[in-house]
């Protein structure tokens, strides 16, 4: 209870500190967005001496027995630097720590309205308000079945519009946990969320932009490509295509992209633009739309400071239009700190301070926790949120209460405990909260856009016709998969396999027995290399694309039906030439059937092997999302199709007769078979029997089984991947 005693007594120091710094009358100019607050002391002559005194709220300035005697003291706090300097009797100012921001704040004024100039529809004001928000997962093989561990324990906060809010805290604190609640992509275990007073509902969706930490886009197309596509997929019906086009130019020109515009997004294997670039277009996404509420997770993640600071900078000047923001940052530097207007400190998942990012310092300061050296704010701020408080000043009362307590000390270092320091800071800001009042601490503004976001809701059902998602999502698969089609790997590996093929077979005879026999193990070849090769094509195709799927279609950018048809027939094309290369060399070094008809119907009996072998590779990979799997169960499937094939058994027991009809290589090969040795009709011209077969105990007449049944298993394999991608998790609340 002493503890908590004096830990109101320092919150109390705390509050006063900041409106009050001698009982006369103190300069202070703390200029926050919209708001200036002036004191004024004139006419001063004070000497002050400090032991060891840290001043920070962009930076920390380590000061050991320094004597300053100055007139009058102007201190400037701004979110965007500080100012320090000593103001003489005649006007003149001499600056004593830090650089004036005046051109930076007018440099970023002018960025701000030219967001404002876009030419957006006015942006709904939202302001978000989350109390006591608590979220727990179930612990896998506990003993017992209510087993929960709590990610986050109690936040409070609140942020309004043209203000940014940073989540800051070390990994694992829960600082990504609650940036998908607050987006609505995981549902809350208790408290409240609320938006504009309202709770989250489908309303909201098409008002909330979500940037994850990875950085999601197609590698392949160029930023211009990637944009004008997300433009024409999810801008309003309300838009012609020409202005949807004009508005991702506009953010293209506004983000800076303009220099890599026509340069490749790229990834791991694949050289395109920067990281810096990479997360601007991931930002140009979501701000095409012009969200209310803009959450971004780790915005800086990977970055240099510099390149860092122009992202946030950015945002400030993106939430200055009028915005929402809400970012989690990991370990800012000094400059990018002073960049966010709010902060919450959050550590194992309790908060630990909740307020102006600026007052930060102070209020640790106040409880008697200062860093004893010269120290980035946010790096003394993560030290706290683990835990570390060595290079800093330990607060009296928590000394009293723990340190007769050896048991509660860490004797191999003689410090305290990373555990003590947390309860600590826990129940420091619990005291905090108790004595200002939630309701005080988060008293927000009063929006009423209910009737707006109604009304916007009808219009942004979707961004376009379905016919429209089709032939967009079409023009985006061939553009995309076309290097991956074409690449040299695949070029080469078809040409070196026909070729093989055609020098082995070298203009074999199928006027005997032997060269028929050898000629059936040509085409036997074939209908395996053409349902192998595109199976396992089509397997990799939704693993790979999980997570673009996933995003797309969790902010409602296409309906599934539209991109699973599209993504189909844009392979098609693709998935064909290399076919029709592959069966010329092969027919004209082999010396196959040397007809027109022969040609054109071997052509097409392999095209349909390839499409149901692809359907086949789709749904197995829609089903298992994971390559891994998809892989095994391809390879057995293939192996079971190539055995049950015809050409290694022909008497099959009667028990395993069903495998060779689900089979796309029997009826492939027994195709081929008919096409280059069977009857031309269905009966002998002269007997009016069956047509005789060179093969023994194979039927080579004509019934069309062969076709229908692969027509059947093109049509089912591609209803089963649709039915397995409906299932599909996506992160978002129905």
């Amino acid at each position: 209870m002493e503890g908590k005693q004096y830990s109101e007594g320092q919150i109390q120091n705390f509050e006063d500190s900041k409106v009050a710094v001698t009982e006369k009358d103190p300069i202070m100019r703390i200029n926050q967005p919209g708001d200036e607050i002036q004191e004024g002391m004139h006419g001063c002559e004070e000497k002050t001496r400090s032991e060891t005194k840290s001043w920070s709220t962009g930076f920390l300035v380590n000061m050991e027995s320094t004597v300053a005697e100055i007139d009058c003291v102007s201190i400037g706090v701004s979110s965007n630097d500080i100012d320090l300097s000593v103001l003489h009797p005649d006007g003149s100012s001499l600056p004593i720590m830090g650089k004036s921001s005046l051109s930076e704040a007018d440099d970023e004024e002018s960025e701000s309205d030219t967001w404002k100039k876009l030419g957006f529809e006015p942006t709904l004001p939202i302001c978000l308000k989350f109390e006591d928000v608590t979220y727990k997962v179930p612990v896998k093989g506990a003993k017992t079945p209510d087993a929960n561990k709590y990610i986050l324990h109690g936040i409070t906060g609140l942020v309004h519009p043209g203000e940014v809010l940073a989540l800051m805290g070390p990994s694992g604190g829960g600082k990504t946990t609650l940036l998908n609640l607050l987006s609505g992509r995981i549902k809350l275990d208790s408290g409240t969320i609320t938006y504009n007073n309202q709770p989250y509902s489908k309303l909201l969706k098409w008002r909330i932009g979500f940037v994850l930490q990875e950085d999601v886009a197609f590698p392949h197309l160029t930023v211009k490509e990637t944009l004008t596509y997300a433009a024409l997929l999810r801008l309003p019906n309300t838009l012609t295509m020409r202005e949807k086009k004009e508005r991702a130019t506009c953010v293209i020109s506004e983000l800076g992209l303009e220099r890599c515009q026509n340069t490749m997004i790229g990834g791991t294997f694949l050289r395109g633009i920067s990281g810096g670039e990479r997360k601007r277009v991931c930002i140009a996404n979501e701000i095409l739309l012009n969200p209310s509420l803009l959450l971004l997770d780790e915005p800086t993640s990977g970055l240099d400071s510099t390149t860092a600071l122009q992202i946030v900078k950015m945002l400030r000047n993106i939430a200055r239009s009028g915005k929402t923001l809400v970012t989690t940052i990991h370990q800012p530097s000094s400059r990018l700190f002073s960049k966010f207007d709010k902060l919450i400190l959050l550590g194992k998942g309790s908060s630990l301070y909740f307020g102006k990012a600026s007052d930060a310092m102070l209020y640790f300061s106040s409880m008697g926790c200062s860093p004893l050296i010269a120290m980035n704010p946010a790096e003394f701020l993560i030290d706290l949120a683990n835990g570390n408080i060595k290079d800093k000043s330990v607060p009296s009362d928590l000394e009293d209460k723990f340190f007769p307590r050896n048991n509660s000390l860490d004797m191999k270092h003689g410090e305290l405990s990373q555990v003590d320091v947390h309860e600590y800071l826990v129940e420091a800001y619990a005291v905090k909260e108790a004595k200002l009042g939630k309701t005080k601490l988060i008293k927000p503004l009063l929006i009423d856009a209910e009737p707006r976001m109604k009304a916007r809701s009808s219009t942004m059902e979707w961004g376009a016709t379905w016919w429209d998602q089709f032939s967009i999502l079409f023009r985006r698969g061939l553009k995309e998969r076309r290097h991956e089609y074409f690449s040299c790997i695949r070029i080469t590996q078809v040409f070196s396999t026909a070729i093989v093929m055609g020098l082995l077979w070298w203009r074999s005879d199928a006027s005997s027995p032997k060269g028929l026999q050898d000629q059936a193990g040509l085409l036997f070849f074939i209908s395996v290399f053409w349902a192998f090769f595109p199976m396992f094509t089509a397997i990799f195709t939704f693993p790979q694309e999980r997570v673009m799927l996933a995003k797309e279609r969790s902010v409602g950018m296409y309906r599934l039906s539209a991109y699973l048809l599209a993504r189909m027939t844009s392979d098609l094309p693709l998935d064909l030439i290399l076919p029709l290369v592959f069966l010329v060399i092969v027919y004209l070094m082999a010396g196959l059937k040397s007809t027109f008809t022969a040609f054109s119907l071997t052509m097409l009996t392999v095209f349909l092997s390839v499409v149901a072998a692809q359907g086949l590779g789709l749904t197995i990979g829609a089903a298992f999302m994971d390559v891994k799997k998809a892989s095994t169960l391809a390879s057995v499937i293939i192996m079971t199709s190539m055995l049950s094939g015809g050409f290694f058994i022909q008497k099959v027991p009667v028990f395993m007769s069903w495998v060779r009809y689900i089979s796309f290589t029997y009826h492939t090969y027994r195709l081929l078979l008919k096409i280059h040795y069977g009857c031309s009709t269905g009966l002998d011209a002269e007997s009016g029997s069956s047509c005789k077969s060179p093969f023994k105990g194979l039927r080579l007449d004509w019934d069309g089984m062969e076709v229908g049944t692969m027509v059947a298993m093109t049509v089912g394999y591609r209803i089963l991947a649709y039915a397995f991608l409906r299932r599909m998790k996506l992160m978002t609340i129905n």
